[in-house]
């Protein structure tokens, strides 16, 4: 009787081991570790992390010190997306920024400064469980995203007597076409 007391209790202390081992395991899956295990080698510059199709399921999204821009999609799966968005590529600094297009889809925009005043848009969309490039474009004053998804691109337009007037072209979101219209005076790359 006593060894089937203790063999059941062995048993529970195994089980309950085993347990708090796998919830620790699957606690330990931030994207940080998975970028890690698959490019030991590179060092995280940003990071943002957001539901950006709706799905409920979360994505990652990493620039590196070596430039490099990743997605880890819902799938934990690490996908390469672009590079040269570090000094050696010609930026003086980057920013992810995710900014919602209407209810349903979020668009994820990096931003390469030349400083002072220069601003390169890249503007990706989630399909198929990668980005796709959907926007690219050029600020030479600056290019800002509004609280409506609309990108807003600003930049000289210079006189024939000299000097400049500050132009505006605004970038909007067609979910019919799956495409940024323009409107004012914009200018694509």
């Amino acid at each position: 009787m006593k060894v089937k007391v203790l063999v059941s209790t062995l048993i529970f202390i195994c089980f309950v081991s085993w347990s708090n081992f796998s919830i620790s395991n699957a606690q330990s899956l931030k994207p940080q570790d998975i970028l890690n295990k698959k490019y030991p080698n590179e060092i995280i510059k940003i990071i943002k992390t957001a539901d950006v199709n709706s799905d409920k399921k979360m994505e990652s999204f990493i620039i590196t010190e070596s430039g490099n821009f990743y997605l880890i999609n819902a799938k934990r799966t690490v996908v390469l997306i672009n590079t040269g968005f570090s000094a050696d590529g010609g930026f003086d600094e980057v920013d992810i920024q995710i900014y919602a297009v209407n209810s349903k889809e979020k668009h994820i925009a990096v931003k390469g400064y030349y400083l002072p005043s220069n601003t390169q848009l890249y503007v990706y969309r989630l399909k198929d469980g990668t980005l796709k490039q959907v926007l690219e474009l050029m600020g030479d004053v600056d290019v800002q995203i509004d609280k409506k998804g609309r990108v807003h691109q600003l930049w000289k337009n210079y006189k024939l007597e000299g000097g400049w007037d500050l132009a505006e072209g605004i970038m909007t979101w067609n979910p019919k076409t799956n495409k940024y219209k323009g409107s004012g005076d914009y200018v694509l790359n």
